[in-house]
C-alpha cells in the first residue's frame, strides 16, 4: 500500500511519501502555492502518479488538545482534498503537536549547526515541512500496525 502524508500551510504544504511494503519514508519537495486550489491539483497529481491508498494530514491540536483556528483551516482543506480524491483514498487526520520541533532536532542532528541563511533557505524551500510530513506519516504508519 502506498500513503502521502502532508504536512498543511498556509502556503507550504510539507509532502512525504510511503510506497509499498518497504516502509521507508520519504520527503518531496513542499508545495508551495498561495491557494488551497493549487495545492490539492499537486496533491491530486502525487496521489495519481505514485497511486496512493491513503493519506495522513496533520492536525493542529492546541497543546490542551482543542481545535484552534488552524484544525478548522485544515478540517475545510480536508473536505475540498477529499471532494476530489479517487473512491477509496481515505484521509486520517494526524495530532500534529510538536512534529515541527521534532522536524527541527532531525534537521539539526543530521546537518549541525546551521548558518542563518541555510535555515533562511530550508524554510523558503518547506524542507522543514515535509520532515514534519515524514513525521506525520510515521505516526500514522505505526497506528495502523498496531491496529494490524
Amino acid at each position: 500500500m502506498n500513503y502521502l502524508g502532508i504536512d498543511y500551510g498556509r502556503k507550504k504544504v510539507g509532502v512525504s511519501i510511503c510506497l509499498g511494503k518497504v516502509g521507508i519514508i520519504l520527503p518531496m519537495d513542499a508545495i508551495i502555492s498561495e491557494n488551497d486550489g493549487g495545492k490539492i491539483d499537486k496533491i491530486l497529481r502525487i496521489v495519481e502518479q505514485n497511486a496512493i491508498d491513503g493519506i495522513a494530514i496533520g492536525y493542529p491540536l492546541n497543546m490542551d488538545g482543542t481545535a484552534g483556528d488552524m484544525a478548522k483551516e485544515v478540517d475545510k482543506f480536508v473536505e475540498k482534498l477529499a471532494s476530489k480524491l479517487p473512491s477509496g483514498v481515505q484521509i486520517a487526520r494526524m495530532d500534529e503537536r510538536l512534529t515541527s520541533e521534532q522536524a527541527i532536532g532531525t534537521s539539526k542532528l543530521f546537518h549541525g549547526r546551521q548558518s542563518a541563511s541555510r535555515k533562511k533557505k530550508e524554510r523558503r524551500r518547506g524542507s522543514l515541512d515535509s520532515q514534519a510530513a515524514m513525521i506525520i506519516l510515521q505516526d500514522f504508519l505505526a497506528e495502523l500496525e498496531l491496529r494490524s
